[in-house]
């Protein structure tokens, strides 16, 4: 514009001082005159522009500078913002399956300002600070533009540091050794006093791993052609209760299905993989199907495990992966349950109800209660569970087990099959429901001894329980007692510690489909006092408590 003023006042200057003057009309004259005006307030009206706008940017930097942001920017070039939500109607919203404690919030941290909340509000007060300290927003909101979500459980009880870097699905833990010290990288079990449950396997666990795997292996054709027939001939809507036993632990087999019988449910669909030929014809005499496998079970011993990770029970945990893994790799859907279980309805109506809000899930297991970081992240209960089958569950039991010897080192199949359990999760994306322990419908050890309250509901049968499970006991005897006390042992105890030779001798029963039944089976519960300090469905306060200094039930 300048450039064009210019040149039309030079020629105006032309015109009136030129030497010979030139000869131009007063209407050209005013016709040039006229188009520098119009040229100086378009730049006049330019300039106010400018100025307007450069004093409303000083302003915006002024209240730029004014409001602080919740959190730096340390992630590259992107804005981020921080919100808190409830924590029951988060994990509501996003069931990852692992068991929750209730309250408590979820704290949400925005890597950008795409995933900020919709609403324009919220958007601003997640990144910048209003004097309200971190808003608490809807769930629905605060998540509605997260692409991605990422989600950490922690007790609390640690730092935690973020770093954006290349994508690490694990936690990684360091550790004081003492004040002063540097922090070092430890494993996630390590206690402060550097102690862990977490061990890699010896050579001896490996190589007697290898062992059963190789005698596993090449009989595996074998017996999957005698396993198939039968599992066919058990399946109801291509399910099985699967089930294995040896005969220290039949009493508790036998009281289960005598306890289901008094009740009226079908057992029809259960499976005993049994580890002895007592066993075996136990089972067979109660009328259950049954597949004993001489070439991998000859050699596991007949006696109960006299408490929690002794040889017995470590030597019994083969069986549990093996009985799975054979009925998942041909197809079906099972649900495993040990011999400690008595049922009120049958569980396979829960698990198959496809309204039931779980419906999705690949496994589901009872919670176990302790939630220690042994057990962690689902505490699930390897006691009692339920598997639909498809390629991630498949693939799941044939790691666990590749694994076996996580098993023998750990003395535990639970604590080896939740750590298999925890990496196909994250890597797989293997679904996993863990059946809150505070639900009614699936009670354990953990109620028994720590719910005494829900205990006194479920003895009137106010509770909606479905099964029962005996776990957190320290050995079968105790087991035993403490169903004879809550009203659920439905077994003559002529029958206990007995074959299924001796028991027909001693009874001249005839040969039927199932002698045992009419031999062994009563009408109704025996209930006998032991512990005054243990859950009854009768006073026992006459009765020595087990627990010393224990307080009477009743």
């Amino acid at each position: 514009m300048i450039s064009v003023i210019s040149f039309y006042a030079g020629v105006l200057s032309t015109f009136h001082y030129s030497n010979p003057p030139l000869e131009v009309s007063d209407q050209k004259v005013s016709q040039l005159e006229e188009q520098i005006r119009n040229l100086n307030s378009v730049i006049e009206n330019q300039n106010n522009a400018t100025k307007e706008s450069e004093e409303n940017d000083d302003a915006g930097s002024k209240e730029e500078e004014s409001q602080i942001i919740k959190i730096p920017r340390f992630f590259e070039r992107n804005p981020k913002g921080i919100a808190r939500v409830s924590k029951d109607k988060f994990v509501k919203t996003f069931d990852y399956g692992t068991p929750m404690d209730q309250g408590g919030e979820v704290f949400l941290l925005y890597p950008s300002a795409r995933s900020f909340p919709s609403e324009s509000e919220n958007a601003f007060q997640v990144e910048f600070e209003d004097g309200s300290g971190i808003p608490k927003l809807n769930v629905e909101d605060a998540t509605k533009n997260c692409d991605t979500m990422s989600v950490v459980t922690t007790t609390g009880d640690s730092c935690i540091a973020i770093v954006k870097n290349y994508e690490n699905h694990h936690l990684q833990k360091w550790m004081r050794p003492q004040p002063g010290k540097p922090l070092y990288s430890v494993g996630r079990g390590t206690t402060d006093k550097g102690r862990s449950p977490f061990n890699p396997p010896r050579d001896n666990d490996i190589k007697k791993h290898w062992e059963m795997l190789r005698r596993y292996l090449n009989s595996f054709d074998e017996v999957v052609a005698e396993l198939k027939p039968i599992a066919q001939s058990v399946a109801i809507k291509n399910t099985i209760v699967v089930m294995t036993c040896n005969m220290g632990q039949s009493e508790l087999l036998m009281n289960f299905i005598c306890n289901a019988r008094g009740r009226g449910l079908d057992t029809s669909n259960v499976l005993i993989f049994p580890t002895d030929i007592e066993t075996k014809d136990l089972a067979e005499g109660l009328g259950l199907k049954t597949f004993y496998d001489h070439r991998n079970f000859d050699a596991l011993p007949s006696k109960e495990a006299r408490s929690y990770g002794d040889r017995t029970f470590v030597a019994m945990m083969f069986a549990k992966v093996v009985c799975v893994q054979l009925l998942n790799m041909l197809g079906y859907d099972l649900l495993f349950q040990d011999v400690d279980v008595v049922w009120y309805k049958n569980p396979l109506d829960y698990f198959q109800d496809e309204s039931n809000p779980y419906h999705d899930f690949d496994m589901y297991f009872q919670d176990d209660g302790a939630h220690s970081v042994r057990y962690a992240p689902t505490s699930a209960n390897s006691g009692f569970y339920y598997v639909r089958n498809n390629e991630k569950t498949r693939y799941f039991f044939i790691s666990l087990l590749y694994a076996g010897d996580l098993i023998l080192r750990a003395a535990s199949h639970q604590q080896a099959m939740i750590q298999v359990m925890a990496e196909h999760s994250s890597l797989f994306g293997l679904k996993v429901k863990i059946l809150d322990r505070e639900m009614e419908e699936f009670p354990g050890g953990w109620h028994y001894h720590r719910r005494k309250e829900f205990v006194r509901k479920h003895l009137k049968r106010e509770t909606n329980t479905i099964i029962y499970h005996m776990s957190w006991t320290a050995n079968k005897d105790n087991k035993l007692k403490f169903y004879q006390q809550m009203g659920e042992w439905y077994l003559d105890e002529k029958c206990i510690h007995e074959t299924k030779q001796s028991i027909l001798s001693h009874n001249n029963t005839t040969e039927v489909s199932a002698p045992l039944i009419e031999s062994c089976c009563l009408a109704e519960a025996k209930v006998t006092c032991h512990y005054r300090d243990k859950p009854s469905i009768i006073p026992c306060k006459d009765s020595d408590p087990i627990d010393k200094g224990g307080r009477s039930f009743w």
